[in-house]
């Protein structure tokens, strides 16, 4: 699928002195200043760098950075075009940042699907 791998290095999107990715605001402004609209639909692989310190990426700022992608492309597409790179030394913070993007997934499939608990809530008792 890829005709190139372009790397994009999420440092500066992590607060000041901080170890975590949070916010959707801060999701979508990384989206914008990263210009992945416009990488959705080119032939390249995107590998987010993700830097070593890092402990959290919230689900909010997964899909702040990510939702529209998902929804675009579908998760197919998506899981065949971007990546993570993480630069963290320890197995287990790895493993922790994976789950912190697996659950940004699920959530991302769930809103694309309208599976979400509280949406179903609200159309039963609406």
């Amino acid at each position: 699928m890829a005709n190139n791998i372009i790397e994009l290095d999420l440092l500066q999107y992590r607060g000041i002195k901080s170890s975590v990715f949070t916010g959707r605001p801060q999701g979508e402004q990384a989206r914008q200043n990263l210009n992945l609209d416009n990488l959705d639909n080119s032939n390249n692989a995107i590998h987010f760098v993700v830097p070593s310190g890092t402990t959290t990426i919230t689900p909010s700022f997964f899909l702040g950075m990510l939702f529209d992608s998902i929804k675009k492309l579908g998760f197919e597409v998506y899981k065949q075009k971007y990546f993570f790179n993480f630069k963290e030394t320890s197995a287990e913070i790895v493993e922790i940042l994976k789950s912190n993007i697996a659950e940004g997934e699920r959530n991302a499939i769930n809103t694309v699907r309208d599976k979400r608990g509280y949406t179903k809530f609200l159309k039963a008792n609406g």
